[in-house]
């Protein structure tokens, strides 16, 4: 599976870096959406709307958006297995609306996070 993330946000990097150490087996690719590789190979996905929301390609070549991806990749580690439940009903639409309120405000996360490792323009002067 292929996942496109924001680099320059300090959670968003934090998240794939402790996801990619999980990954044993090799099956997740991490593609910053801010490099040159996401401009050559994948020029084609609209890169503002994958920094406003998670966006990853399943091995089928489906593409998936938000929590789909982040709970597909968990359970292709073989970890929080408990994030299947975000995808059961009714708790997937409630997950879903959290998610995309998180994603609007992971760059302010970052800061108040780690304020010394968000290299996102948005975090510059907050």
């Amino acid at each position: 599976m292929i996942i496109f993330y924001d680099g320059q946000c300090a959670l968003c990097s934090r998240e794939m870096n402790s996801l990619k150490k999980h990954d044993t087996n090799n099956r997740i690719t991490l593609v910053d959406v801010h490099s040159d590789f996401f401009e050559r190979h994948y020029g084609h996905l609209n890169k503002q709307s994958t920094l406003d929301i998670l966006h990853g390609i399943d091995n089928d070549g489906t593409l998936l958006l938000g929590l789909d991806v982040t709970c597909r990749v968990w359970h292709l580690v073989g970890k929080f297995k408990w994030l299947q439940y975000l995808r059961k009903p009714p708790i997937k639409w409630v997950a879903d609306k959290a998610y995309l309120l998180f994603a609007k405000h992971r760059v302010r996360l970052s800061t108040w996070l780690f304020p010394n490792q968000c290299d996102h323009p948005g975090c510059k002067g907050q």
